[in-house]
């Protein structure tokens, strides 16, 4: 059972109408574009879960679920959050990188929703799933309050499955997310090694954030 994917599906199946006006589309379209974008997103999550503790450190510095209690005004442009949280574009760099114009092109075609609306749905979506994500590790971590990656983890896999099974169309950019490796891209070739890879590195490396030392 895919319950983060149909949790957040619920969670904006009713603000459809709001994101479609961010990104230029009716209501009917998005929603559809979001049921195939959301579990395609959460694929590519897992493998980031999966190569180590870059992903915890992203949830637990940056993604607390403070955004869903401010959706309405995320979604709106006013949300009184750090720019960290709200990075979506920097979080798809990492998870999705040179792929991302792939699974652009295959949702685009799967719910009818134009190239350009998906370019603004998909970092618009990010932080949301990050946030639900941050929200959901810290309520099944262990006693000392942290991130649970492993129960994250294991969740991601069940969903990356799922998305596999319900998305045929798209299966292969699905399944491509499990090879990729921790290689900076070639617009960012000094990213990984900055920062130490992973998607907290990352985030660090786009932002500018410096560790202690």
């Amino acid at each position: 059972m895919a319950e983060l994917s149909d949790s957040l599906t619920q969670l904006l199946d009713g603000r459809a109408d709001q994101i479609g006006q961010r990104i230029g589309a009716d209501g009917s379209t998005t929603r559809g574009a979001m049921q195939a974008a959301i579990p395609a997103l959460l694929a590519a999550l897992s493998a980031d879960a999966n190569r180590g503790t870059g992903l915890r450190q992203a949830l637990e510095q940056d993604h607390d679920g403070a955004i869903l209690d401010q959706l309405s005004d995320y979604l709106g442009g006013s949300a009184a959050l750090s720019p960290r949280t709200t990075n979506g574009a920097g979080i798809l760099e990492h998870v999705l990188g040179g792929r991302r114009g792939n699974l652009e092109q295959a949702l685009s075609a799967k719910s009818g929703l134009s190239l350009d609306s998906i370019a603004q749905l998909l970092p618009l979506l990010a932080p949301i799933l990050m946030g639900m994500l941050g929200k959901r590790g810290r309520t099944s971590g262990g006693s000392g309050g942290g991130i649970s990656i492993d129960d994250i983890g294991d969740l991601l896999n069940r969903e990356k499955a799922d998305a596999r099974t319900r998305n045929p169309d798209i299966g292969d950019i699905l399944d491509s997310f499990g090879d990729a490796d921790d290689t900076p891209s070639a617009s960012r070739p000094n990213a990984g090694a900055r920062s130490g890879g992973g998607l907290g590195g990352l985030l660090d490396a786009i932002l500018g954030r410096k560790r202690g030392g």
